[in-house]
């Protein structure tokens, strides 16, 4: 299930906290403001963590997983919004022809929303720490009639690399490593990079980058050629 009510990590108990691509299993219902089809609101009391998917593979687990729910593109995301609604997805770009750190802006209004949405505005938690640098990424679909895409990385992962890196390396170095972490060590012949986006309910047309999925590109290749031997 592909789902785009976030479970609120950061309020559940020692023993629920569970790791990245992690198979959970929650009861969930409807959002009785959100109309968007994937979102669900969890009940974390009934929460388990059932398994997790590791790399020892080269991702072969977390790829079969994920690609049943991969679109063609991103343009075809956005033409699924316009048509149901949809407001979450996972694809593969055609082709990255850039990567930047710019700036960051204060946080504005959307990131009001994307809290409210979350509920966390409910909560007694500690601020999140602002991340004065966007890791932005630009990058064209297969289709023709795709004019390129520029999105910025909303992952909280890449926020913490950011602090990680300071700390270590101080202001003069910490660009040069997230280069290398977030491009030159991602966007490689050997990774095949899919793109998780998602909107919120506030600017349903507008989608975030939320995630970089980067499976063995010979992992990918390999299920796709045993699907199509099939």
């Amino acid at each position: 299930m592909f789902g785009s009510s976030p479970v609120p990590f950061r309020l559940l108990g020692e023993g629920s906290q569970f790791e990245k691509y992690s198979i959970i299993e929650v009861d969930v219902r409807t959002h009785p403001h959100d109309r968007r089809p994937e979102s669900l609101r969890p009940n974390l009391e009934t929460l388990k963590i059932v398994d997790r998917l590791g790399t020892s593979d080269g991702w072969k687990k977390r790829y079969e997983h994920v690609r049943p729910l991969m679109a063609s593109s991103l343009c075809s995301i956005r033409r699924d919004q316009e048509e149901r609604g949809t407001s979450l997805g996972v694809f593969r770009p055609a082709e990255v022809t850039g990567f930047r750190l710019a700036p960051a802006e204060p946080w504005p209004a959307s990131k009001a929303a994307l809290a409210d949405q979350l509920d966390l505005f409910e909560q007694d938690l500690q601020r999140l720490e602002w991340v004065p640098l966007e890791f932005r990424y630009s990058f064209r679909c297969a289709g023709k009639e795709c004019s390129g895409h520029d999105m910025g990385l909303k992952d909280w992962e890449a926020g913490e690399s950011y602090r990680k890196f300071l700390r270590q390396y101080g202001q003069r170095g910490v660009e040069d490593k997230l280069r290398e972490r977030w491009f030159e060590r991602m966007f490689t012949p050997h990774r095949a990079v899919h793109c998780f986006v998602g909107n919120i309910a506030a600017h349903p047309k507008t989608f975030m980058l939320l995630g970089l999925f980067y499976p063995q590109r010979s992992i990918v290749d390999f299920v796709q050629e045993d699907l199509f031997s099939q």
